[in-house]
C-alpha cells in the first residue's frame, strides 16, 4: 500500500507523517528528496537562473514566482524526484504538489491534510515573519479545498494536537 499526504504549506502534512513514523510506518517525504536533487542538479539550476552554483534556496524560492523559470526547473527536477519517490520504500508519502503534478495514480490512497485558510495562512505568517510573503506563497498555490476532490481521506489539523493524533492513528489501521 503507498499513501500519498498531501495538502497546502503550514497545513500539518509533516506533524501527520511524523505521527506515522511514530506509529512505526515507513514513511518519505518528496521536500526531502527534492533537497537531494536539487543539490546534485544545482549547477544546471544555476545556470537557469544565471547565477553562480549554488543557488541559495531563498534566491531558487524567489524565481519560482516566474512561471517559465517554475517550469524550466521542474523540468530539470521532477523527473529525478518521481525515479525517487517511485524507489522509496515506504507506506507514507508527503507529496506538496501531488495534485498539481499529477502524480495521484503514483498511490493507492490520497489523504489530504488541511487545517482551513485562515488558520493556515496565521501559522504561515508566524513561520516566515511576513504577512505578504505568506500571502505571497499562498497565492502561489493550488488552493487545498481543490485538491480535496481528490482525497480519499481527509485529516483537519485544526483541532487539538492529540485528537489529530488519535485520528491518524485510527486511519492507518487501515493501511498495514
Amino acid at each position: 500500500m503507498r499513501i500519498a499526504i498531501t495538502g497546502g504549506i503550514a497545513e500539518g502534512k509533516s506533524t501527520v507523517l511524523t505521527f506515522l513514523a511514530d506509529l512505526g510506518f515507513h514513511t518519505e517525504s518528496a521536500d526531502r528528496l527534492a533537497r537531494a536533487v536539487y543539490a546534485a542538479k544545482s549547477a544546471e539550476i544555476a545556470e537557469v537562473l544565471g547565477v553562480p552554483a549554488p543557488p541559495s534556496r531563498e534566491m531558487v524560492r524567489e524565481a519560482l514566482a516566474q512561471s517559465r523559470v517554475r517550469r524550466e526547473i521542474n523540468q530539470i527536477t521532477h523527473p529525478a524526484i518521481l525515479g525517487a519517490l517511485r524507489a522509496a520504500p515506504a507506506t507514507f508519502f508527503e507529496v506538496p504538489l501531488l495534485v498539481e503534478v499529477c502524480l495521484q495514480s503514483e498511490f493507492d490512497e490520497i489523504w489530504v491534510v488541511t487545517c482551513g485558510l485562515e488558520e493556515q495562512r496565521r501559522r504561515l505568517v508566524g513561520r516566515l515573519g511576513s504577512e505578504s510573503e505568506a500571502d505571497s506563497m499562498l497565492a502561489l498555490q493550488l488552493p487545498t479545498r481543490a485538491k480535496m476532490a481528490f482525497a480519499d481521506r481527509i485529516i483537519r489539523t485544526n483541532r487539538p494536537f492529540e485528537d489529530v493524533r488519535n485520528d491518524v492513528g485510527s486511519l492507518a489501521k487501515f493501511a498495514r
